[in-house]
């Protein structure tokens, strides 16, 4: 197993968003696309973290009790940029709420029906948990967060071309899933690390985010002692690890054009809101794998 390298990459801030809980981002060009876990909305921000606009993901409006609003909320932990601009957002499937996406359109939301191909992976996880995902060259890959029981970190990848046709009928299935990828991971400050999200480089190279949430729950939240910024080689193996400051649960990223990455945090509060962060000296080095 890797172990975490000495230096620490620091984040900064460009601005704080319009929502708690941020879970997900996708840059495509100048824009910014956040999702929440705890929202039915995602919201869209230029390159230096100004708010533009918002799509409605799901109808209707969610408790403001907390503890309510935990219980019904969808739970949208990934956000996919698709062809043609098109972008998928996740339910982590932690729950049977929790097993519905959205294919956003140009000019149309389509909820997607996750069940058909959860239900599936949910026979190799004791905890399922989908925190994250990226096309990454013909497979949809998705992060499997390994902050329950068994502490199961894993890489899902799925056939993309499958992944379109099954979109086209609303669903995600079983058809699509070619294979299941274990991540091991160290402990930071005594807590196991844990995936939280996927983006790919412009080089090609897959990284990854990862946090160390003292819980055992992928449903309950816990003090967070740290986040990672990690990178896979083209084996799926970990290569690099970096820790990040401050420290923050970071719970997406995603890159820009120009190599630069983004990256948002969720504090567990409703009542904070999320950060949007820049990291701009890290070094994409796949060329060298």
């Amino acid at each position: 197993m890797l172990m975490l390298a000495d230096n620490v990459q620091t984040l900064r801030q460009l601005a704080t968003l319009r929502l708690s809980a941020a879970s997900a981002l996708v840059c495509q060009g100048q824009n910014v696309w956040v999702l929440a876990d705890d929202a039915l909305v995602l919201q869209r921000y230029n390159l230096s973290g100004d708010w533009q606009a918002e799509r409605v993901l799901l109808p209707g409006e969610l408790p403001t009790d907390a503890k309510q609003r935990k219980r019904h909320k969808p739970d949208f932990e990934a956000l996919v940029s698709l062809p043609k601009d098109h972008l998928l957002a996740l339910g982590s499937g932690s729950t049977e709420r929790r097993c519905r996406g959205c294919l956003v359109e140009e000019s149309s939301v389509h909820i997607i029906d996750l069940a058909p191909l959860y239900q599936t992976l949910a026979g190799y996880f004791q905890d399922l948990n989908i925190e994250g995902g990226v096309v990454c060259r013909e497979h949809l890959v998705l992060a499997q967060r390994g902050n329950g029981r068994g502490r199961e970190n894993a890489l899902v990848l799925l056939d993309l071309p499958q992944v379109l046709r099954d979109l086209q009928d609303g669903q995600l299935s079983a058809a699509a899933l070619q294979r299941v990828v274990p991540v091991l991971l160290p402990a930071l400050q005594g807590v196991p690390l844990s995936l939280t999200d996927l983006s790919v480089s412009p080089s090609g190279a897959l990284y990854f985010t990862a946090t160390a949430e003292a819980t055992e729950s992928s449903y309950l939240d816990g003090t967070c002692l740290g986040s990672v910024l990690g990178r896979f080689d083209e084996q799926l193996s970990v290569i690099e690890l970096n820790r990040l400051a401050p420290v923050v649960k970071i719970e997406g990223l995603a890159f820009q054009n120009d190599g630069r990455l983004l990256l948002v945090a969720d504090a567990d509060d409703p009542a904070i809101a999320s950060p949007l962060y820049a990291l701009d000296l890290i070094s994409d080095c796949a060329s060298r794998d």
